[in-house]
Formats: structure tokens, C-alpha cells, sequence
């Protein structure tokens, strides 16, 4: 069985909110901050995203063999003073919450 394992950042923004992980457009489980989600999955192709209310990370497509494992870091790019311009980056892919292979 393929895994795919998610590690979610502990950061002031969100942080009492899930973020949802979709697998090929489906919501399929939701992660809490700091938390760290293993995902069992059959091998083959996914659409990988993470989502909040209407805001989107970028997609991945994967491909996952029998005993692959692929590692997922997700969170917000908005620390800082970054925090003050959350209504504007919540058009924008990738930066209100993000998600990158590793």
C-alpha cells in the first residue's frame, strides 16, 4: 500500500482551523494544525491539493508505486506582517495556504 504523508506547519494563522486534503477532486480528510496525516492509498495517479472555505494551494499530480512514500508540507506563507494582507491573498494560489512536495 502507497503512503502519502502530510506535515502541517504550527503558525498563528489558522490556527484553529483544518485545512481539507482533497485526493483527485474529493475531500478525503482534514488536518489539524501542527498535526502530521498519513494517508494509505492504491497505487496509481492523484490530483493532490489542500483547501480552506473558497482559498486553494497548487495542485500536484503524483504517480505512487505499491511501497512509495510521498511527503507533503503544507501551511501558510502568510507570517509576520504578512498576516495583515489575508483578504487580498485569499485570490491567490499558494499563499493564503500552500502545499509542496518534498
Amino acid at each position: 500500500m502507497a503512503k502519502l504523508v502530510f506535515k502541517r506547519d504550527s503558525q498563528f494563522m489558522n490556527k484553529m482551523r483544518k485545512f481539507d486534503i482533497y485526493l483527485n477532486e474529493s475531500k478525503t480528510e482534514q488536518i489539524k494544525d501542527g498535526e502530521t496525516k498519513q494517508l494509505d492509498v492504491a497505487p496509481g495517479e492523484y490530483i493532490v491539493k489542500m483547501q480552506i472555505d473558497w482559498v486553494e494551494s497548487a495542485t500536484h499530480r503524483i504517480q505512487v508505486g505499491a511501497d512509495d512514500t510521498v511527503h507533503f508540507q503544507c501551511g501558510s506563507r502568510l507570517k509576520g506582517m504578512k498576516i495583515l494582507k489575508a483578504s487580498s491573498a485569499m485570490n491567490t494560489v499558494d499563499e493564503y495556504i500552500y502545499l509542496e512536495k518534498k
